[in-house]
Protein backbone atom coordinates (compact mmCIF):
# COMPACT_ATOMS: atom_id res chain seq x y z
CA UNK A 1 0.00 0.00 0.00
CA UNK A 2 2.79 2.42 0.90
CA UNK A 3 4.53 1.69 -2.40
CA UNK A 4 1.34 2.41 -4.36
CA UNK A 5 0.78 5.74 -2.60
CA UNK A 6 4.43 6.67 -3.03
CA UNK A 7 4.29 5.81 -6.75
CA UNK A 8 1.11 7.87 -7.21
CA UNK A 9 2.69 10.86 -5.46
CA UNK A 10 5.79 10.57 -7.64
CA UNK A 11 3.68 10.45 -10.81
CA UNK A 12 1.68 13.53 -9.75
CA UNK A 13 4.86 15.47 -8.99
CA UNK A 14 6.34 14.47 -12.35
CA UNK A 15 3.13 15.46 -14.16
CA UNK A 16 2.99 18.90 -12.56
CA UNK A 17 6.68 19.61 -13.04
CA UNK A 18 6.33 19.21 -16.83
CA UNK A 19 3.09 21.18 -17.20
CA UNK A 20 3.17 24.74 -18.49
CA UNK A 21 1.85 27.60 -16.44
CA UNK A 22 -1.16 29.49 -17.73
CA UNK A 23 1.05 32.38 -18.90
CA UNK A 24 3.53 30.05 -20.61
CA UNK A 25 0.63 28.46 -22.48
CA UNK A 26 -0.60 31.90 -23.59
CA UNK A 27 2.85 32.67 -25.02
CA UNK A 28 3.01 29.26 -26.73
CA UNK A 29 -0.43 29.89 -28.24
CA UNK A 30 0.77 33.28 -29.53
CA UNK A 31 3.96 31.73 -30.93
CA UNK A 32 1.85 29.18 -32.84
CA UNK A 33 -0.59 31.84 -34.06
CA UNK A 34 2.20 34.14 -35.21
CA UNK A 35 4.01 31.22 -36.87
CA UNK A 36 0.82 30.19 -38.72
CA UNK A 37 0.21 33.76 -39.80
CA UNK A 38 3.73 34.41 -41.10
CA UNK A 39 3.97 31.12 -42.98
CA UNK A 40 0.31 30.60 -43.80
CA UNK A 41 -2.46 33.19 -43.78
CA UNK A 42 -0.16 36.27 -43.92
CA UNK A 43 -2.99 38.26 -42.31
CA UNK A 44 -1.81 41.78 -41.49
CA UNK A 45 -4.43 42.35 -38.77
CA UNK A 46 -3.21 39.31 -36.82
CA UNK A 47 0.40 40.46 -37.25
CA UNK A 48 -0.55 43.91 -35.88
CA UNK A 49 -2.37 42.34 -32.92
CA UNK A 50 0.61 40.16 -31.98
CA UNK A 51 3.39 42.72 -32.53
CA UNK A 52 4.56 45.39 -30.12
CA UNK A 53 4.83 48.89 -31.56
CA UNK A 54 8.64 48.80 -31.28
CA UNK A 55 9.12 45.26 -32.64
CA UNK A 56 12.34 44.36 -34.45
CA UNK A 57 12.13 41.37 -36.77
CA UNK A 58 15.41 39.68 -37.68
CA UNK A 59 15.76 37.27 -40.60
CA UNK A 60 18.26 34.44 -40.87
CA UNK A 61 20.08 36.26 -43.69
CA UNK A 62 20.70 39.27 -41.43
CA UNK A 63 17.95 41.62 -42.62
CA UNK A 64 16.33 43.55 -39.76
CA UNK A 65 12.85 45.07 -40.10
CA UNK A 66 10.75 47.44 -38.02
CA UNK A 67 7.03 46.80 -37.39
CA UNK A 68 5.73 48.52 -40.51
CA UNK A 69 8.18 46.83 -42.91
CA UNK A 70 7.78 43.44 -41.19
CA UNK A 71 3.98 43.48 -41.51
CA UNK A 72 4.07 44.74 -45.10
CA UNK A 73 6.68 42.22 -46.21
CA UNK A 74 4.87 39.25 -44.65
CA UNK A 75 1.43 40.25 -45.91
CA UNK A 76 2.74 40.82 -49.46
CA UNK A 77 5.11 37.82 -49.51
CA UNK A 78 4.46 35.69 -52.62
CA UNK A 79 6.39 32.67 -51.34
CA UNK A 80 4.45 29.50 -50.61
CA UNK A 81 5.41 27.52 -47.52
CA UNK A 82 4.79 23.78 -47.20
CA UNK A 83 5.36 21.28 -44.42
CA UNK A 84 6.14 24.18 -42.08
CA UNK A 85 6.38 23.08 -38.47
CA UNK A 86 7.26 24.74 -35.18
CA UNK A 87 9.06 22.07 -33.18
CA UNK A 88 10.18 21.99 -29.55
CA UNK A 89 8.68 25.32 -28.43
CA UNK A 90 10.11 26.43 -25.09
CA UNK A 91 9.14 29.47 -23.06
CA UNK A 92 10.82 31.19 -20.12
CA UNK A 93 8.93 34.00 -18.36
CA UNK A 94 10.45 36.63 -16.09
CA UNK A 95 7.88 39.19 -14.96
CA UNK A 96 6.34 40.87 -18.02
CA UNK A 97 8.96 39.47 -20.40
CA UNK A 98 8.99 36.05 -22.05
CA UNK A 99 11.53 34.37 -24.29
CA UNK A 100 10.43 31.65 -26.69
CA UNK A 101 12.58 29.40 -28.82
CA UNK A 102 11.68 26.81 -31.42
CA UNK A 103 12.95 24.97 -34.46
CA UNK A 104 11.23 25.84 -37.74
CA UNK A 105 11.35 23.26 -40.52
CA UNK A 106 9.70 23.15 -43.92
CA UNK A 107 10.01 24.29 -47.52
CA UNK A 108 9.75 27.77 -49.03
CA UNK A 109 8.92 28.07 -52.74
CA UNK A 110 9.49 31.62 -53.94
CA UNK A 111 7.47 33.38 -56.65
CA UNK A 112 10.01 32.24 -59.29
CA UNK A 113 9.33 28.61 -58.32
CA UNK A 114 12.63 27.94 -56.56
CA UNK A 115 12.22 25.67 -53.52
CA UNK A 116 14.44 26.03 -50.46
CA UNK A 117 14.50 23.73 -47.46
CA UNK A 118 14.20 25.68 -44.21
CA UNK A 119 15.72 24.72 -40.89
CA UNK A 120 15.86 27.71 -38.58
CA UNK A 121 16.21 28.28 -34.87
CA UNK A 122 13.79 31.06 -33.94
CA UNK A 123 14.16 33.24 -30.85
CA UNK A 124 11.34 35.59 -29.89
CA UNK A 125 11.07 38.07 -27.05
CA UNK A 126 7.52 38.80 -25.86
CA UNK A 127 6.35 41.58 -23.57
CA UNK A 128 3.07 41.85 -21.71
CA UNK A 129 1.07 44.94 -22.67
CA UNK A 130 -2.35 45.42 -21.09
CA UNK A 131 -2.60 41.69 -20.22
CA UNK A 132 -1.72 40.66 -23.80
CA UNK A 133 1.58 39.10 -24.91
CA UNK A 134 3.15 40.99 -27.84
CA UNK A 135 6.26 40.07 -29.78
CA UNK A 136 8.98 42.66 -29.15
CA UNK A 137 11.83 41.00 -31.04
CA UNK A 138 12.47 38.02 -33.28
CA UNK A 139 15.69 36.56 -34.65
CA UNK A 140 16.11 33.55 -36.91
CA UNK A 141 19.36 31.64 -37.38
CA UNK A 142 19.99 28.99 -40.03
CA UNK A 143 20.78 25.56 -38.66
CA UNK A 144 23.45 23.60 -40.48
CA UNK A 145 21.77 20.69 -42.26
CA UNK A 146 24.65 18.31 -41.42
Amino acid sequence: MKKTILLQCFLLIALFSFAQTKEEQKVIDNVKLLHGTIFGTKDSLTLEKLSAKEVTYGHSHGNLQDRKVFIESVSHNKSVYTNIEANNITVIINGNTAVSRYLLTGTETNKAGKATELKLNILQVWIKEKKEWKMMARQAVMVDAK
